[in-house]
C-alpha cells in the first residue's frame, strides 16, 4: 500500500498539474499526471457515455513503449465496448444507466455537470472501481483479456470519475506490469477523486468564460443596431429578438453573426 508521504506527495504534484485551465486542457492533463504521477500506469484514457450506448474516448495518453501510445489505449478502450467485455464494461454496468446529452465531447461534458457542480463527484473510496491486477489469468475477460496482453497490456483499473443524470465519465488505467493496481487502491481513489473536481471546476470556467462573451457579443450587436438604424436600446433589442424568432435561432446566434460581418467589412 502507499504510504502517507507517497500520497502527500502525489497529491502536490496532482494539485500543480491540475490548475485552472479549459476543459479540453484538463482532460489531457488528467490522462498525462496519472502516467506520469501513478505507479506502474503506462496508459490512461478517459471515456465518456452517451445517452445511446455509445462511448467516446475524450483523453488519451501513453507512454515512449510502443505497445503503449495513446492509439493503443484507445483501441483497448473500444474493444471493450465491441466485445462487451473488460473491465470499462463493468465499471458502467455497476454503475446503472445513464442519460447523456449527445453531441461534441465538451458540451457534453458542460451537460452532465449543467446546475450540479461537483455534486456528481464521488467521495474518495465511493467511486465505483473495477481493477484486474493480471489479465491472462482473468476468467472475467477471456476474450478481451488475449487481445490486451498480446498488445502488452496485463493489468488494468477503470474508476467512474463522475457520475450524474445525464452523463457519465470513466478513467481507465494500463499498465505493462502484472500484480499493478494491488496495493495502490487507496492513491488511485484519491486521484480519480481530484480529477473529477478539476473537471467539475473546468466546466463551471468554461460555461462563464463563454457566458461572458455571449453577453459581450449581444452588448456589440445592439450597439450596431443602435448606431445604424438610429434606435434606442429597447427597440434595437427588439429587432435582434425578432430577427432571431423569424430565423428560429438564438438571439445570441444573431448578435455574433452581425458582430463578425461588421468586423469582417471592417478589415
Amino acid at each position: 500500500m502507499a504510504n502517507s508521504s507517497d500520497l502527500v506527495a502525489v497529491m502536490a504534484e496532482l494539485h500543480a498539474a491540475l490548475r485552472p485551465g479549459d476543459l479540453a486542457e484538463t482532460l489531457r492533463r488528467v490522462t498525462d499526471a496519472a502516467v506520469e504521477l501513478l505507479p506502474d500506469v503506462d496508459g490512461a484514457t478517459i471515456t465518456v457515455e452517451h445517452e445511446d450506448g455509445r462511448f467516446e474516448t475524450v483523453a488519451a495518453t501513453g507512454t515512449a513503449a510502443p505497445e503503449l501510445t495513446p492509439d493503443t489505449a484507445v483501441r483497448l478502450d473500444r474493444l471493450q465496448q465491441a466485445l462487451e467485455e473488460g473491465p470499462a464494461v463493468d465499471v458502467t454496468e455497476s454503475s446503472g444507466s445513464v442519460g447523456a446529452s449527445r453531441g461534441p465531447a465538451g458540451a457534453m461534458l458542460a451537460d452532465a455537470f449543467e446546475n450540479t457542480g461537483v455534486a456528481g463527484v464521488q467521495e474518495p473510496g465511493q467511486a465505483p472501481t473495477v481493477t484486474t491486477s493480471d489479465l491472462s489469468r482473468d476468467d472475467r475477460y477471456p476474450a478481451y483479456g488475449r487481445v490486451a496482453v498480446s498488445a502488452g497490456v496485463h493489468a488494468q483499473a477503470a474508476i467512474v470519475l463522475f457520475d450524474t443524470s445525464r452523463a457519465r465519465g470513466v478513467l481507465g488505467l494500463y499498465s505493462v506490469r502484472s500484480g499493478a493496481f494491488d496495493d495502490t487502491t487507496l492513491l488511485t481513489d484519491l486521484f480519480a477523486h481530484h480529477s473529477a473536481t478539476a473537471l467539475a471546476y473546468a466546466v463551471e470556467y468554461q460555461d462563464r468564460e463563454t457566458t461572458v462573451a455571449e453577453r459581450r457579443a449581444v452588448g456589440q450587436a445592439l450597439g450596431i443596431v443602435m448606431e445604424r438604424y438610429n434606435l434606442a436600446e429597447a427597440k434595437a433589442f427588439a429587432l435582434l429578438q425578432q430577427t432571431a424568432e423569424h430565423r428560429g435561432v438564438s438571439v445570441r446566434l444573431v448578435a455574433q453573426e452581425l458582430v463578425a460581418s461588421t468586423e469582417g467589412s471592417a478589415e
